[in-house]
């Protein structure tokens, strides 16, 4: 009898386990969703504090604790800081922000390529990669996107458009 009533807990502990569905932002249309009114005050604040010449900035959940924030700089490249939520962090002098320069460029690529990428792809750009070279003598190359926490790759060809 014990076994029984113990195999059926275990069963209700893996059914509901099972059912749990991670907290995902998602969007049904196809537009960009605007996070900017979610974003903890005290966070936009200090992105603003650090950052006043930057008016266009793109918003994002990474997960429960962290936030991140997107712009363009003058150089043609992209930034993103990532701001920790936890109250800890969140304190007057306790900035756990980290910011990253993208796109990361794994091998050589002119520059007029990656001013293309980022025009194609925008903020969903994480990085570019160079590939051999085609038996014609056309230059390609791998795009590294970041889309909903997801990473995808997709080839961009030789005259900077993206392939579909």
């Amino acid at each position: 009898m014990k076994k029984i009533f113990c195999a059926a807990i275990l069963a209700t502990a893996v059914f509901t386990l099972n059912a749990q569905q991670p907290v995902v932002y998602t969007t049904t249309s196809t537009s960009t969703v605007d996070y900017t009114n979610q974003v903890p005050v005290v966070i936009r604040t200090n992105f603003q504090m650090a950052n006043p010449t930057i008016s266009e900035v793109r918003w994002m959940p990474v997960s429960n604790e962290w936030w991140s924030a997107s712009y363009t700089t003058d150089n043609n490249r992209m930034n993103r800081v990532y701001y920790n939520t936890q109250p800890w962090y969140m304190e007057p002098g306790r900035d756990n922000s980290f910011k990253v320069a993208l796109p990361v460029l794994n091998t050589y690529v002119p520059e007029d390529v990656v001013a293309a990428a980022i025009r194609a792809y925008g903020h969903e750009l994480f990085s570019i990669t160079a590939r051999k070279l085609e038996a014609n003598g056309l230059q390609s190359y791998f795009v590294t996107l970041i889309r909903n926490g997801v990473s995808q790759i997709e080839e961009m060809n030789a005259d900077k458009t993206a392939m579909k």
